[in-house]
């Protein structure tokens, strides 16, 4: 299998026209503008502030408790009756009343490899310890949509943006983020690099000189029939690897991607309104793929950034402002456009923070009780479900378990969270065990 796929990865080095700057891994299937076209399918842009953000300092601060559990900051109003944010949450106190603040997640694993991978996943079958991804992982949304496609591809349907999580080891590979035992072609596409900055160019899509679009087609034909007579593929890789090979080719004729990560076309206002950040510009770059027919956008935080065991206070007030800002301006933007109903947007942590401030005036890992976030998608607007107790420290009332989370977040994309995928042993499995959050739906 490994050599099959190392096989579709040369190949689309010898395209000759998609150079992917900085180091870009491409490997997904994709889905068919058309088809979404004649369809109203909802999308999602999943923001994951990797780390462990404290939930007593922005999404269910304790104001009456002790100073050692409230924290250094005080809490503020928010567009909600009788709900209160963090004070660095100012902006999206403002937007409250269009969000779904689910107090009352929780799950068991309190380091941050087995944390993500439960919150990408939903799934418990994993040693409670750190290790790469590997072969055998349940596999991302991205990864589960793209094996779900069975149209022609035009643009990625999966896209992951400004980096993957990474983790110290030889392959540096956060479980749940790839293919798992669906294999890596059905990796999401990832888009690399910072879109603040001036020199932002993740994507070179133009030919070749000499080369046009017709002679790039033959050529990658040929490359085709070559590969194929030399290879044994198993059953069904084939029509993943032609949809792969599908896939570089329209990025380079048709533009739809290159266009949207051209934020020269968005007017400075919008900009500024996301604010000149990295994570307000791939929010906006987020927002723009959505529109270019992308189904599924993944924001991945700059890895364990919020894993705040000391100085919280100082770091929050560089970190949260721009979350602030920018999910803010996100679920607006989508409203104004007429987007919010149709793309979902969530906005978590693996886990939460420890209810008393230690000693370095941080908070500890703390799986037992924290805050998702989420907005649009055909849920209910204005929602706090469930409650933790004074302290914060667990959950009283309607835990929600990562992945009731997931499933609702398939139904709300339509999919039957009861759905089968198969590993490569054609072995069953549900695209979700979660139960859909009923309470959260419209």
């Amino acid at each position: 299998m490994a050599m099959q796929e190392s096989c579709s990865r040369r190949t689309l080095l010898q395209i000759g026209a998609l150079s992917i700057l900085g180091g870009v891994a491409s490997r997904t299937s994709t889905s068919s503008a058309a088809e979404s076209a004649g369809r109203e399918e909802r999308s999602c842009s999943f923001i994951l502030l990797q780390g462990g953000p404290s939930h007593h300092d922005l999404w269910d601060p304790k104001p009456e408790a002790s100073a050692e559990i409230r924290g250094p900051f005080e809490s503020i109003e928010t567009s909600l009756p009788g709900v209160r944010f963090g004070s660095l949450l100012g902006q999206t106190a403002k937007i409250a009343d269009r969000l779904c603040v689910i107090r009352s997640m929780t799950h068991q694993f309190n380091n941050h490899i087995a944390g993500t991978y439960i919150t990408l996943t939903g799934s418990t079958n994993q040693p409670n310890q750190d290790r790469e991804a590997h072969s055998d992982d349940f596999p991302g949304p991205g990864a589960i949509l793209n094996a779900l496609e069975r149209s022609t591809p035009s643009v990625p349907r999966s896209v992951s943006l400004p980096t993957w999580l990474s983790i110290p080891g030889p392959s540096n590979r956060m479980p749940g983020q790839y293919g798992g035992f669906l294999g890596s072609v059905r990796d999401p596409f990832l888009i690399e690099g910072d879109p603040a900055k001036a020199s932002y160019q993740p994507l070179s899509l133009s030919l070749p000189d000499g080369m046009n679009s017709q002679r790039l087609g033959d050529r990658l034909s040929l490359s085709t029939q070559l590969d194929r007579a030399a290879r044994l593929l198993e059953r069904g890789l084939d029509r993943q690897y032609d949809r792969l090979q599908q896939s570089a080719l329209d990025l380079v004729v048709d533009g739809r991607v290159r266009k949207a990560l051209d934020l020269s076309n968005e007017p400075a206002a919008m900009r500024d309104r996301y604010g000149r950040t990295k994570i307000g510009q791939s929010l906006l770059v987020a927002r723009r793929l959505v529109e270019a027919g992308v189904q599924f956008v993944a924001y991945n935080a700059f890895n364990q950034e919020w894993d705040t065991h000391g100085g919280l206070e100082g770091r929050y007030k560089q970190i949260v402002p721009p979350v602030d800002q920018s999910f803010a301006a996100l679920v607006a933007d989508l409203e104004e456009r007429g987007m919010l109903d149709r793309t979902l947007v969530v906005n978590t942590g693996e886990f939460g923070r420890t209810p008393q401030v230690n000693k370095d005036g941080g908070r500890d890992h703390w799986p037992n009780a924290y805050t998702s976030v989420v907005a649009g998608g055909g849920l209910k607007r204005g929602i706090v479900l469930g409650e933790t107790d004074r302290h914060g420290g667990e959950v009283l009332t309607r835990p929600v378990a990562p992945a009731d989370l997931l499933a609702t977040l398939w139904h709300q994309l339509g999919i039957d969270p009861a759905t089968e995928i198969h590993d490569r042993l054609n072995r069953p499995h549900r695209v979700s065990d979660g139960r859909v959050i009923r309470e959260l739906i419209a």
